[in-house]
């Protein structure tokens, strides 16, 4: 095998410079979206625990890990050339993902009155998910709501950003789109038990509206190719869902 040519390898390399690299395995998408995966079960099992639900470690350790994993994110988008291509905003990012996010807003209210509204028995299940907030009068209630926005934001970052690009070069867009999805929701299968009601049984509520909004997140990330108007999109629908709840006793 010849070796190749000084002309095929550049003499040097600016200090600095962003370099491209190979494409994604299919073993490193799998262990990036399974690592993900299991911190955020890890995260999430802890965060809506009973010894945690509406204290600050419940949102406090939630920001930790996805923190950590943003920061991956972001490296790692350097490392390929890709970080200003598709985090730089651009005009109409807010506006495209605060259309979205009103329109997701109006879904889950729309299948709160169909499916958990008083007086039917499931009410339990919307009851639990705001309890675990804490009280909405306290004082310091917008400054968790901006917590929730930030950790909205970085939790898209990352399966978006991270997870949903690792797996789209190995797997092609659909079966990335819908492997994404999934696992999204495998990672809030905590939330089905510690969130569920003696009578009605566990809480599927979260994991249902986690697939079905990572399918929209997920596809506006690609359409758009770039993250910031699903960034918006999942921040502002996260938000407006805590700060406007769907339900309140």
């Amino acid at each position: 095998m010849s070796e190749a040519s000084d002309d095929d390898v550049p003499d040097e390399v600016d200090e600095g410079e962003e370099v491209a690299e190979e494409p994604t395995s299919k073993r490193e998408a799998l262990f990036i979206a399974g690592g993900v995966t299991a911190a955020t079960a890890l995260a999430v099992g802890f965060a809506f625990s009973d010894e945690h639900a509406g204290t600050p470690w419940m949102i406090g350790s939630l920001v930790i890990v996805y923190t950590a994993l943003a920061a991956f994110t972001v490296w790692r988008l350097r490392a390929r050339g890709e970080l200003d291509e598709q985090l730089r905003p651009r005009g109409g990012d807010l506006t495209v993902g605060a259309i979205v996010a009103a329109v997701l807003y109006g879904v889950a209210t729309g299948v709160h009155l169909l499916v958990t509204s008083p007086p039917s028995p499931r009410a339990a299940w919307i009851m639990h998910v705001y309890a675990t907030l804490g009280d909405p009068a306290a004082e310091g209630r917008h400054l968790l709501g901006g917590a929730v926005f930030v950790v909205a934001a970085l939790e898209e970052l990352v399966w978006r950003g991270l997870v949903q690009r690792a797996l789209l070069a190995s797997f092609g867009w659909l079966r990335a789109w819908l492997l994404q999805a999934a696992l999204f929701g495998v990672a809030h299968l905590p939330t089905m038990f510690l969130l569920g009601d003696a009578r009605v049984g566990p809480n599927p509520l979260l994991v249902a509206a986690g697939v079905a909004y990572s399918l929209v997140w997920g596809r506006l990330a690609m359409r758009m190719d770039r993250l910031p108007p699903a960034l918006f999109a999942h921040a502002l629908f996260t938000w407006g869902v805590f700060e406007f709840p769907i339900w309140s006793p």
